[in-house]
């Protein structure tokens, strides 16, 4: 327990300001998802990925992908799909849609 300069910051100052960024770094991705959602219907993760990384400038991982997808409440998971590899066989991913009512208010 050393001494507490002026402008050092706490731990959880850092954690806080971490997760703050976070969220306010995954918006504009939340929207493009809501928008996409919002035309198709429904849309498997590997074809919201591609969607995304093909018209966003930076894109997105698969990584943040599924956790901006499993955590906002308006997107819903609705299924899972098989899905085979060549290489890695046979695997399920997730069937997502938006909640009924969310983009109602949108133009």
């Amino acid at each position: 327990m050393g001494v507490k300069h002026l402008g050092q910051a706490s731990r959880e100052e850092t954690v806080r300001t971490t997760k703050g960024e976070l969220n306010m770094r995954t918006t504009r991705l939340r929207q493009k998802i809501k928008k996409f959602l919002n035309e198709r219907g429904e849309a498997n993760t590997t074809e919201i990925l591609e969607h995304v990384n093909s018209t966003m400038r930076h894109g997105t991982t698969p990584q943040q992908l599924g956790n901006v997808l499993s955590k906002d409440k308006d997107i819903l998971k609705v299924a899972t799909t098989k899905r085979g590899g060549a290489l890695s066989g046979r695997y399920e991913i997730c069937v997502w849609t938006l909640r009924p009512g969310v983009l109602d208010g949108e133009n």
